[in-house]
């Protein structure tokens, strides 16, 4: 658990850094998440940014839209499985409003697994995919899935910590335009780093953040 908070603490103080540059990306994600159907690509472009912004001594606004381009179509085959996996979990959970008992409670607990499970595959998805030499959808999810299944401790302090920035958020809707988003980003890139570093897969960073060489997870 510790280790999962000091992931998000790393993270956030590479926001801090590297923060103009995660404002005006931040602002672009916002505007680009609000027809929803872009929200996935407009995901993707902005980890793009927070994978390089870790590996590289400089980046720009370019890469956002290198990312947003070029994930465009996976971008909206995420978000009709997004559609599909929230639509079947959500019927499901409505249909025991009323009811109790122990199968019933063990049945929203499995459905709530579900959502959580499918939330973290998103957050670790983008910085595995941008970490694979040759990186396919498909294998990232697949690695993403295996990240979880070894550190569940680790996920939930992570998915708990995005939980409480997107809580907060949502009080003060400005931070979701401006920063709560690149937030997210940083968070999610230094969780699959810090997990890949200490399998040994990747070069650890010698100093937090600027430029660091990292070996490929397949």
């Amino acid at each position: 658990m510790v280790t999962g908070l000091r992931a998000v603490g790393r993270g956030l103080r590479h926001l801090n850094q590297r923060g103009y540059v995660y404002i005006w990306v931040n602002v672009l994600w916002a505007l680009l998440t609000l027809p929803l159907v872009t929200a996935p690509a407009a995901w993707a472009g902005l980890m793009k940014v927070s994978h390089a912004a870790y590996t590289q001594p400089t980046v720009d606004i370019s890469l956002f839209w290198q990312g947003f381009r070029q994930h465009i179509w996976r971008g909206l085959l995420l978000f009709l499985l997004n559609v599909i996996v929230i639509v079947i979990n959500v019927t499901n959970l409505a249909s025991y409003t009323g009811h109790s008992g122990l199968a019933v409670d063990f049945a929203r607990a499995v459905w709530l697994l579900a959502l959580a499970v499918w939330f973290a595959l998103q957050l670790y998805l983008w910085p595995l995919y941008y970490e694979m030499q040759t990186p396919t959808l498909r294998g990232a999810l697949r690695n993403a899935l295996v990240m979880i299944y070894l550190n569940p401790l680790f996920t939930l302090v992570v998915l708990l910590c995005v939980l409480v920035i997107a809580v907060l958020s949502t009080v003060f809707m400005a931070a979701w335009i401006l920063i709560s988003g690149s937030a997210l980003a940083t968070i999610a890139t230094s969780a699959v780093f810090d997990r890949l570093e200490t399998a040994g897969l990747r070069q650890r960073l010698a100093a937090e953040p600027d430029v660091a060489t990292g070996s490929e997870w397949e």
